[in-house]
C-alpha cells in the first residue's frame, strides 16, 4: 500500500507539473503575442502619423504662396505617401478594435485631429480653385498648421499610452 501511495504521489506530481508548465508555457505565449501586437500598433500608428505629417507639410507652403497648388500636389504625389496611408488605417483600426480597445478613445481623437486637417484642406482646395493665389492664406495657414500640430500631440498621447501599456505586460 506504501509502495502505491508513493507511486501515485509521484505520478499525480508528475501531472501536475506538466500541466504547469504547459499553463505557464501558454502564458508567456500570449504574452509575447501581445507584446507582438502592440509594437505593431506603436509602429503603425508612428509610421501614419509621420506620412500624414509629412503629406500635410506642403500646403503651409502653397498658402505661402512659395508653390503654386499644382506643385504642392506634385509633391505630394512623389511622396507616395497616400498608398501606405491607406495600409495603415486598417491595421491600426483593427488592432485597436481587436485587442486594445481601451485605446479606442485615444485614437478616436487622432482620428477627429486627422478628419479637420482634411477638412482644412478641402476648405482651401475650393478657395484656391476659385480666387487662386491672390488672396491672403495667412489665417489658414495659422489653423492649418496649429491643426498638424494637434494631431502630432494626439499621436504622442496615444504612442505613450502604448507604451506604458507595453511597460506593465513584465
Amino acid at each position: 500500500m506504501t509502495l502505491l501511495t508513493a507511486i501515485l504521489t509521484i505520478l499525480g506530481s508528475g501531472v501536475i507539473s506538466a500541466c504547469v508548465s504547459q499553463r505557464l508555457a501558454k502564458s508567456k505565449e500570449e504574452l509575447f503575442d501581445k507584446r507582438k501586437k502592440l509594437e505593431g500598433l506603436y509602429k503603425s500608428v508612428y509610421r501614419y502619423t509621420t506620412l500624414l505629417f509629412v503629406t500635410n507639410h506642403i500646403w503651409p507652403k502653397v498658402m505661402d504662396g512659395d508653390i503654386n497648388f499644382n506643385q504642392g500636389l506634385a509633391l505630394q504625389i512623389n511622396n507616395n505617401a497616400s498608398e501606405e496611408e491607406k495600409r495603415l488605417i486598417p491595421e491600426i483600426d483593427m488592432l485597436i478594435n481587436f485587442y486594445f480597445f481601451n485605446f479606442l478613445p485615444t485614437y478616436k481623437n487622432l482620428v477627429k485631429k486627422r478628419d479637420a486637417i482634411n477638412e482644412l484642406y478641402q476648405n482651401f482646395k475650393c478657395i484656391y480653385k476659385v480666387k487662386g493665389p491672390t488672396i491672403d492664406y495667412s489665417q489658414n495657414r495659422k489653423e492649418f498648421i496649429k491643426t498638424l500640430f494637434e494631431v502630432e500631440n494626439a499621436s504622442k498621447v496615444l504612442l505613450s499610452e502604448v507604451a506604458q501599456y507595453a511597460q506593465k505586460l513584465k
